[in-house]
């Protein structure tokens, strides 16, 4: 019997540990939610993919979800920025947790050429790699 009290007292708290992971995880996908109901942000993995972008980020550049999801950073970058060695630094910094804010240039939905002025923050893992990017976007400016 006591080994039947003691699995049942340990199932009791791994129980009460999930329900408090569980909590714990809606409590900061609300606070993301209200995250990107404030602000023009994307997610990206490591690599540049693109995971989630808020209404507002489209809003900003003019595309459509899924127009983006799924694809490289790169996808509204300008050619020329995309393929020099500024974006390669751009991206080098993220993976090795430094943050990259300033002004870059962009391509609008529309095609035209713009300049976003962002700041990127690389999302580290408990050993200390990065595992996904976070930016959000203060402002667009015309070319």
């Amino acid at each position: 019997m006591a080994f039947y009290n003691r699995k049942k007292l340990e199932l009791e708290v791994a129980l009460e540990q999930l329900k408090e992971a569980e909590s714990r995880i809606r409590e900061l996908e609300s606070d993301f939610l209200a995250l990107e109901r404030a602000a023009a942000v994307i997610v990206m993995s490591q690599d540049g993919i693109i995971e989630r972008v808020s209404d507002l980020f489209l809003d900003l550049l003019g595309y459509e979800r899924d127009q983006l999801i799924g694809q490289h950073h790169r996808c509204f970058c300008c050619s020329d920025y995309s393929k020099s060695e500024d974006y390669i630094k751009f991206w080098r910094q993220l993976v090795t947790g430094n943050v990259n804010a300033g002004s870059f240039p962009a391509v609008h939905a529309s095609g035209n050429h713009v300049y976003v002025n962002a700041r990127y923050s690389p999302v580290m893992s408990d050993n200390g790699l990065s595992r996904k990017v976070i930016g959000c976007i203060a402002s667009v400016v015309n070319d």
